[in-house]
């Protein structure tokens, strides 16, 4: 996963008791004093050498042009915020970070140690227009409010998880809008020799997105799965369906043959070869395989398939946006860049340089995530996993679907011992 793998919550847990135990209070809450700065530090989640970090590095040289400010940028990598908790401690935070939402969170918004970025929104881009008007507010809504109620993260990319498959394969004459025309493909793919779903299950991360979805078309929420201590929400029935769902999968052989010995992500490049139909994953997936897809491929995807109401069809989204820490000395130089680089012309680098999706629908996608920008723009949003516990999802779901998946527990066997697993999960934690 070449962006950020699901957060392990303990550390940054850890950091949040440390950061509230100090009150991690600085002299300026960077509401004031800096409208005239000329300067700014940004702390990125990119290497240098990402294409993501050189549309950053265009836009930054043109702000510096147009504005006067100069952005005192260092390519940190995927452990940015690792370093972040003690600057902020020692009130030397950057003005300026990027993350998945599912980093940020926990590290400065949870406990208000986010600035608000309502100001952003009134920013003019595009020669009048406001940000609110070139940023659809679903993007926004679908974020987790800080502490203080307020906008904490403006994102700038949009990850979704997706089924993909190869718009020039024969067995998919239209793409599977419900459950039981996904089953059908997997069947007749069944038919001719071909496996259905590629899938490496050596990462919980990955086959996971497969019970998240179910349980979400079937009414079920992870984030109440989690939360509750007991243990008894994996009793509900919705649980045991999305499992058995899993299960059918796993007993009818639709699964690709030798994933329970692969290791990530050698079952993807089988998969755009032609072994398998389906693979479910993230946006980066058509990067990833791009140099193994063979000539007259067909990037082509859809919305995880439907069960019992077709109205439950959100479409999964980890966004990738800025945040300002509290206390940042220039607060208004940051906004000043985030809005500057929502601008159309701008913008437009995460798509034609670095090939993802903006949260704007009038930047064009790149053609290998022509459906993804569609399911964006055109579904409701929902983040994976319903922001459940981080911790909770690799300890207890991960280990227990894994089982699952592998053919090594049924399904009525999965809500027992997930069952126990939670309420254990949740005893040890006090």
């Amino acid at each position: 996963m070449p962006y950020a793998k699901p957060l392990r919550a303990s550390a940054a847990l850890a950091l949040i008791t440390a950061l509230a135990a100090t009150g991690c209070s600085t002299t300026s809450d960077g509401s004031d004093g800096d409208a005239g700065s000329k300067r700014l530090t940004y702390w990125s989640m990119w290497t240098q050498t990402e294409p993501q970090a050189q549309a950053l590095k265009k836009s930054i040289a043109a702000f510096t042009k147009k504005t006067g400010i100069k952005v005192d940028v260092q390519w940190q990598g995927r452990e940015v915020l690792d370093k972040l908790g003690p600057a902020m401690l020692s009130g030397k935070a950057p003005d300026l970070v990027d993350q998945s939402f599912d980093r940020l969170l926990p590290v400065l918004a949870a406990n208000g140690k986010a600035e608000d970025l309502s100001p952003v929104l009134s920013m003019d881009v595009d020669g009048g227009k406001k940000v609110s008007e070139v940023i659809p507010q679903k993007y926004l809504d679908v974020l987790p409010r800080g502490k203080d109620g307020t906008p904490w993260m403006m994102p700038y990319e949009a990850i979704s998880v997706s089924i993909f498959y190869n718009g020039k394969d024969p067995l998919v004459t239209a793409p599977p809008k419900t459950w039981d025309e996904l089953l059908a493909i997997c069947k007749a793919a069944k038919a001719k020799g071909k496996a259905c779903i590629g899938t490496d299950a050596d990462q919980g991360w990955a086959t996971q997105y497969w019970f998240d979805y179910l349980l979400n078309r079937n009414g079920g929420s992870l984030e109440a799965l989690s939360s509750d201590k007991t243990g008894a929400a994996f009793k509900n029935p919705v649980v045991l369906k999305a499992a058995q769902q899993a299960e059918d999968l796993v007993k009818n052989g639709y699964l690709i043959k030798g994933y329970d010995a692969t290791k990530y992500p050698e079952q993807q490049g089988r998969w755009v070869t032609g072994k398998s139909v389906f693979f479910l994953m993230g946006s980066w997936l058509p990067s990833e395989v791009q140099k193994l897809k063979p000539a007259g491929y067909e990037f082509k995807s859809v919305t995880f398939p439907t069960t019992v109401d077709a109205t439950k069809n959100a479409t999964d989204i980890l966004p990738i946006g800025f945040s300002i820490p509290k206390g940042s000395k220039n607060a208004k130089a940051a906004q000043k860049f985030i809005a500057f680089f929502l601008n159309k012309d701008q913008l437009s680098g995460i798509s034609t340089i670095a090939k993802n999706v903006t949260p704007r629908p009038d930047v064009a996608a790149p053609a290998e995530l022509q459906d993804v920008a569609a399911q964006l723009r055109d579904t409701s949003l929902r983040l994976p996993g319903e922001n459940a516990d981080t911790d909770w999802q690799t300890k207890v779901l991960s280990t227990t679907f894994s089982k699952l998946w592998l053919g090594k527990i049924s399904a009525k066997d999965f809500v027992t011992q997930g069952a126990k697993a939670s309420a254990d999960y949740w005893k040890a934690k006090g």
